[in-house]
C-alpha cells in the first residue's frame, strides 16, 4: 500500500494519505474492541503532514486521557484514532480504505487482550503489552511460571538457583520497591521479569517464558521493555547474570546485544559460577 484514501459508510468523511504507512496492525484491545463492537480491529499509522480529511471533518471522542476518536456524525463509523504515546501519527482503521484489499497487516498488538473464541492461524506476529503487577495481587500463578522455566536448571548448574527460595509472598514485597512485569494470554502468565532498579544500572532477574510460548519473541520483548524501563529511570545499562553452565543463554543474551563483563563465584566456590552481562541503553 502506498497512499490512498478511504471514507465513512454515508460517504460524508472521507481522507487521503500518501506514501506507505509506518506499520499496519490488527489490535485487540478493550477499548478498541468496544469502539467497533467488533472481536478486534484493524490500523495502519501515518504520520502528520502526510494526510489529510477530504470531506466532512469528523467528529471526535476523547475515549480515555490523551486518546481521541475521530468518527462519523451522521453515520457513525469509526474513522481514525489519535494517542499521545504516537504523537507523530494518526491511525486509520483498515476498513474504511476504499480498497481494504490493499491492507497487509504484519502482526496482532495487544494480543493479551484477544477474546479467547478468535482463534487465528494466519502465521502473524503476535505482540503483548507488558503489564506491571501489584503487590496486592496473588503472585501464585507467576511463582509457577518461573520455576517451571527454571526447572531445567536443577540438573545442570550448581550451586541450585535462588528459585527454590522464592516464595509468593516474598515476590508480593518485592513488588513494592522493584518491578514486576508480565504478558499475559486469556489471563494468566506467559512470560515474566523482574527489574531491580541500582544507582547505575537496572538489573534483570528471573527473566521466564513458559514452554509452550517460546520460540515468540517473548523473551526479546521483555528484554526491550526493561531498556525502555532504564529510560524512563535515567539508567545507562541494563545487567543481568546467567550460569556459567547455560551457554545457550549466553549465546541468547549476546544476540540481543549484551556483552559479557565480568565473572563471578557464589560464597564457598573457588571457581566461577556465573557470567554478568551488560546491554548499554
Amino acid at each position: 500500500m502506498d497512499g490512498g484514501a478511504g471514507h465513512c459508510l454515508c460517504g460524508a468523511v472521507s481522507y487521503r494519505f500518501e506514501g506507505p504507512p509506518n506499520w499496519q496492525a490488527h489490535c485487540h484491545c478493550e477499548s478498541c474492541r468496544r469502539n467497533c463492537s467488533a472481536p478486534f480491529t484493524s490500523y495502519f499509522g501515518v504520520n502528520h503532514g502526510k494526510w489529510r480529511w477530504t470531506g466532512t471533518v469528523p467528529q471526535v471522542y476523547a475515549s480515555s486521557p490523551g486518546v481521541r476518536r475521530h468518527f462519523c456524525a451522521t453515520c457513525g463509523t469509526p474513522m481514525a484514532f489519535e494517542g499521545e504515546a504516537w504523537a507523530h501519527e494518526i491511525h486509520f482503521y483498515a476498513a474504511s480504505l476504499d480498497d481494504p484489499s490493499v491492507f497487509e497487516p504484519s502482526l496482532h498488538v495487544n494480543w493479551n487482550e484477544h477474546l479467547p473464541w478468535v482463534k487465528l492461524d494466519d502465521g502473524l506476529k503476535r505482540m503483548r503489552t507488558p503489564r506491571r503487577m501489584r503487590p496486592d495481587e496473588d503472585f501464585g500463578p507467576v511463582l509457577a511460571l518461573i520455576r517451571s522455566a527454571f526447572a531445567y536448571m536443577d540438573v545442570r548448574i550448581d550451586p541450585p538457583s535462588s528459585v527454590h527460595r522464592l516464595t509468593a509472598d516474598a515476590m508480593a514485597l518485592r513488588a513494592a520497591t522493584e518491578e514486576i512485569w508480565v504478558l499475559e494470554d486469556l489471563g494468566q502468565p506467559v512470560a515474566s521479569i523482574i527489574l531491580t532498579p541500582k544507582a547505575d544500572h537496572l538489573y534483570l532477574g528471573k527473566l521466564a517464558v513458559a514452554q509452550d510460548y517460546r520460540g515468540q519473541g517473548l523473551a526479546r520483548q521483555l528484554v526491550r521493555h526493561a531498556a525502555t524501563r532504564a529510560k524512563a529511570l535515567a539508567l545507562p545499562e541494563l545487567r543481568l547474570q546467567t550460569r556459567v553452565e547455560l551457554q545457550e543463554n549466553h549465546r541468547a543474551f549476546g544476540a540481543m546485544g549484551f556483552t559479557e563483563t565480568g565473572r563471578s563465584a557464589h560464597p564457598g566456590y573457588d571457581r566461577p559460577t556465573s557470567i554478568s552481562f551488560t546491554l548499554r541503553v
